[in-house]
């Protein structure tokens, strides 16, 4: 049986652009991000390339993780809540959600956010 080894070539080629791309996109996000939190107090949120996520507030020390949903950053805290960070034209938006409440509704808060690294 003959293989077609050009074929091969570039199906492989193909898929590794792929991958770099969507690794690029999330590498996008991870950064240092200036926001509030629920109660209006300044809110520091940190991704890192690894998939891990930090933040701290009034003192506070929070860890998380971290994916690329496609349209914004889900962080998951240790704490239960989740925030998402996204795209706001071109600013960023940062909105909370309660532990166990579905991302598909109403948030706690939804407040600007600005990538300061």
């Amino acid at each position: 049986m003959k293989t077609n080894r050009w074929g091969f070539g570039f199906v492989a080629a193909a898929l590794l652009t792929l991958m770099s791309v969507g690794a690029g996109f999330a590498a996008d996000w991870a950064g240092q991000y200036l926001t509030e939190d629920t109660k209006g107090n300044a809110f520091t949120i940190v991704l890192g390339d690894d998939g891990k996520a930090a933040g701290e507030k009034q003192g506070h020390a929070m860890e998380g993780t971290w994916t690329d949903s496609g349209d914004g950053a889900v962080i998951k805290w240790t704490t239960g809540w989740t925030t998402k960070l996204s795209k706001d034209g071109d600013a960023f938006k940062k909105t909370a959600f309660r532990p166990g409440a579905d991302m598909s509704g109403e948030p706690v808060s939804a407040v600007a956010a600005k990538k300061v690294d």
